[in-house]
């Protein structure tokens, strides 16, 4: 039969005695700012492409224009 886990005084005392090492605290922290840093190249990646619309849109576009003449 499969041991069911059970939250009950006993494993709350063993989660408590659970220590971390420091190299699983040092790795912890390369892997998150890894992900930090590909998330942020892709976002800057994103705003930096441009996306051709792929129909045309009813409404007007406004645009900065300048003046033909002055």
């Amino acid at each position: 039969m499969a041991k069911v886990i059970t939250f009950d005084k006993g494993s709350k005392r063993r989660l408590r005695q659970i220590r971390w090492k420091s190299g699983e605290i040092l790795s912890l922290a390369l892997i998150s700012l890894a992900m930090i840093a590909a998330v942020a190249l892709a976002i800057l990646w994103e705003m930096h492409q441009e996306h051709p619309l792929t129909e045309p849109i009813k409404d007007p576009q406004i645009r900065e224009a300048e003046p033909s003449s002055p």
